[in-house]
């Protein structure tokens, strides 16, 4: 006959192992889920590209970089801030009218009205920076070609004036001005990266993609627009639009410039 002892003993380790058995289980708990990798956004029939969702700041950068844009009537591509006065500025690069060769800088300031506006010399700069700084009251704008150093070519008195987050804070694509729309074809590749002052130094914003109208927010929007574009963010900094496959990659340069 078997040992009772031994048997007993054996069921006691048996019932202790599915009790820590269980006990681990009951108390284990799954990891959540990864979160959602973001996605790139079809837009259309409006501004393409990235809005501005850090602090208030004295100085914002737009980088561009224009692998290629297949657009028959021309194209702008816009560094746009709303002002906390209520004013709303504009530093553009893009073609001249509806021509496809011709391409220059041009700044616009606007209350309820245009207030200012002023553009660069005829330049072709497929890949830049644009720039609005404030300093002692006044907005400058301008551009790098380098990231290095900076051509200011407009300045307007704001006074004392700080660049707003929120939708009408934006790095777009849109058409070539006074509300045109540029139709986009098959090649259309460009890459975003917005920074801000910080005071010090510049930083990666923080950035969402348009369209605007879901927010429900308060905002003024660039009348320009494109008939369809991908865009595609991250959150921080980088962006892309493109045309007709949508890209998921992004680039995000760092200025050594001061403002």
């Amino acid at each position: 006959m078997p040992d009772t002892t031994e048997a007993l003993k054996i069921a006691f380790y048996v019932i202790l192992v599915l009790a820590l058995a269980l006990a681990i289980y009951g108390h284990y708990t799954a990891p959540p889920p990864p979160p959602p990798q973001p996605q790139p956004q079809l837009v259309t029939n409006q501004p393409a590209g990235l809005y501005y969702n850090g602090p208030e700041t004295t100085a914002i950068a737009g980088y561009y970089c224009i692998e290629g844009i297949n657009s028959s009537n021309g194209y702008s591509i816009q560094l746009n801030a709303l002002l906390s006065n209520g004013l709303w500025v504009q530093n553009t690069y893009g073609t001249v009218s509806t021509s496809t060769l011709l391409t220059n800088f041009v700044t616009n300031v606007r209350g309820k009205e245009l207030l200012y506006a002023e553009g660069s010399n005829l330049i072709n700069a497929p890949c830049a920076w644009l720039i609005i700084s404030i300093r002692n009251g006044t907005a400058y704008f301008g551009y790098s070609l380098d990231g290095e150093s900076i051509v200011w070519y407009g300045s307007y008195p704001v006074g004392n004036a700080v660049i707003e987050p929120g939708p009408s804070t934006e790095l777009v694509l849109g058409g070539y001005g006074n509300g045109a729309q540029a139709v986009l074809g098959n090649g259309t590749l460009v890459y975003f990266a917005l920074y801000y002052w910080n005071g010090t130094n510049w930083e990666p914003a923080p950035v969402g993609v348009l369209p605007l109208y879901a927010t429900g927010e308060p905002h003024i929007i660039t009348a320009e627009s494109v008939n369809n574009a991908y865009v595609f963010t991250g959150g921080t900094c980088g962006g892309v639009v493109s045309w007709p496959s949508p890209v998921n990659n992004t680039m995000c340069p760092t200025p050594m410039f001061k403002p």
